[in-house]
């Protein structure tokens, strides 16, 4: 993979992987297009990590229930801003912030990672079920990585 791929997939887990909160209780199932993604994302080499708010034990709790615990390289949970979290977890798995993806249901957490970490793309998580579509998550068709808007994806490739 080259710079234009996303090697590193950081995902929000509340109201993006599954729906609802954990801190209140209210988170549900796994969204289903979420572990689509999630799996054929993984069969194609991209790693994933989890920088979400909350509590860890919950989360991690979650994570568990759900089954996907083990899919995922780094897990930061906590009150902090999510562009240390990703910034911290990218260094700690060796994979420079160009190569990085981010997936959250908020925009001001986009936007907020955006602003911090512009080298790394922001995907709303609406759109989860089109991620193995994109071409930054395919074969490189050049060295530079396609702009995403952090409110959401600006660009699908047509085939």
């Amino acid at each position: 993979m080259n710079a234009a791929n996303v090697k590193l997939l950081v995902w929000e887990c509340d109201n993006t992987l599954w729906d609802g909160v954990v801190c209140d209780s209210t988170a549900g199932a796994l969204r289903a297009e979420a572990a689509r993604s999630l799996r054929i994302l993984n069969e194609r080499g991209v790693m994933h990590a989890i920088a979400s708010r909350g509590e860890w034990a919950w989360t991690v709790e979650q994570l568990r229930r759900h089954g996907v615990a083990e899919r995922f390289a780094a897990v930061e949970v906590g009150w902090g801003r999510k562009s240390a979290a990703i910034n911290r977890i990218a260094e700690t798995l060796g994979v420079g912030l160009a190569q990085v993806g981010y997936i959250d249901a908020e925009p001001l957490e986009r936007s907020e990672v955006a602003h911090a970490l512009p080298q790394v793309r922001c995907y709303a998580a609406r759109h989860v079920d089109v991620l193995a579509a994109l071409q930054e998550f395919r074969a490189p068709i050049g060295d530079v990585p396609p702009p995403t808007s952090p409110m959401g994806i600006s660009h699908i490739h047509a085939h």
